[in-house]
């Protein structure tokens, strides 16, 4: 497809956009609690109102779909979340940070589930992965750009340089839909048979078929109750992922049994999200060798090892391990939506999974932070792989279910 390149360069960018506003908010939220003057419970409140309208958005795409293509869906999720990103920066009371958040967890939940529904039915499962490593990146510059600008200026400079950097992806994404090239990707791989990669596949000529010979239209895919449990797994995925970057540093700082001190424990989810990035780009190029719930089981493999580890140890390679092996998951799972469950539920499905990893965020996290409360800080390890444990047996049962039809 010609300047296939520039719709690329789009959809990564989109990727990018969505990784950016979390990291972000990690930093500034200390500063902005006591600019806006909010109190944790405040706070913590807020992060449950992004994750709502992150999921809720998300999760009305395919309905959203039906009056607006897929395009103007993602495109207007772009400018929802550019709204979003401005409100923090200008609001000067709590009633404007809700707005705000609101509208950035929307924007997010669109942008996400468009370009993940994009992705799944035109792009490999390389481009899956780098994409995915894309949103990783995303989440390790915003944190450095707002610490610089704090550092000099203040948390607003901070939120408004990210409105800079996502102005320019907005730019960069209407022009790829302005000019047709979604539509043009689509109808480049219908006429060339592409599996996968923006139409450079052709398509092998059929054999002449015999007189009374009966051909399916589609294969057999997996029903309803697979689906469900399809969903669950992105729930509970982005509920141990989110987990592992929120609690880490309060567990070796706080446990009894572990002695870290703050140098070392600030470097955990530092290297944890550069094993994610690191993981997404070169599992990109495994994903092109093997099948995808090979790599999925790799990921969970190499994860295990890295959590079993640190349940007794404090050794920062073990969280290096966590990182990589989680790497290829989401982005894998997601690409074999199609393959399970066919194009007629795609962009209702993908919408769901993306649903579903919002509430895993929301919900996920604030569960563990009870049992952290409540139970006991030591859990926490124990927990994350309880909970990897049964994300890895529902993908197991879907997959043998979907070997079966």
């Amino acid at each position: 497809m010609k300047k296939s390149w520039f719709l690329l360069l789009a959809i990564y960018g989109a990727f990018l956009a969505i990784g950016m506003p979390d990291g972000a908010l990690g930093v500034a939220l200390p500063d902005i609690r006591f600019d806006v003057g909010l109190s944790r419970g405040q706070a913590s409140a807020i992060m449950i109102v992004h994750s709502l309208s992150y999921a809720l958005a998300a999760a009305q795409t395919s309905r959203l779909e039906k009056f607006l293509k897929l395009k103007w869906v993602t495109g207007g999720g772009i400018f929802l979340l550019l709204a979003g990103i401005l409100g923090y920066s200008v609001s000067p009371v709590l009633a404007g940070f809700i707005v705000s958040t609101v509208a950035l967890g929307a924007g997010m939940g669109l942008v996400d589930t468009g370009a993940n529904a994009f992705a799944v039915d035109h792009l490999s499962a390389k481009h899956m992965n780098h994409l995915h490593c894309f949103w990783a990146m995303g989440g390790a510059i915003s944190p450095l750009i707002m610490r610089q600008m704090i550092i000099y200026y203040d948390w607003r400079m901070g939120y408004m340089a990210i409105f800079a950097v996502q102005f320019v992806i907005a730019i960069i994404l209407m022009t790829s839909i302005l000019r047709g090239m979604w539509e043009k990707s689509a109808a480049k791989r219908a006429e060339t048979g592409d599996r996968g990669d923006m139409g450079t596949v052709p398509l092998a000529p059929r054999e002449p078929r015999q007189a009374k010979e009966t051909v399916p239209l589609s294969p057999p895919f997996l029903g309803p109750k697979f689906q469900y449990m399809q969903i669950f797994i992105f729930f509970i995925y982005v509920a141990f992922e989110l987990s592992v970057t929120v609690w880490t540093v309060d567990v070796l700082l706080n446990s009894p049994r572990r002695d870290v001190v703050f140098e070392t424990a600030g470097l955990f989810p530092a290297v944890y999200l550069g094993a994610l990035m690191a993981g997404r780009f070169i599992f990109g190029y495994v994903a092109e060798k093997f099948s995808g719930i090979s790599v999925i089981r790799i990921g969970f493999f190499i994860a295990a090892v890295g959590l079993i580890a640190l349940v007794f140890t404090s050794n920062i390679v073990g969280i290096a391990f966590v990182g990589f092996g989680f790497a290829p998951i989401f982005p894998c799972l997601m690409n074999e939506t199609k393959k399970r469950f066919g194009s007629d539920v795609l962009s209702k499905l993908v919408g769901l999974q993306i649903a579903a990893a919002g509430a895993g965020a929301a919900i996920g996290s604030f569960t563990v932070g009870q049992i952290l409360e409540h139970v006991s800080i030591d859990a926490f390890f124990p927990v994350i792989i309880a909970m990897v444990a049964v994300a890895f047996v529902f993908n197991e049962t879907i997959e043998r279910a979907f070997r079966k039809v």
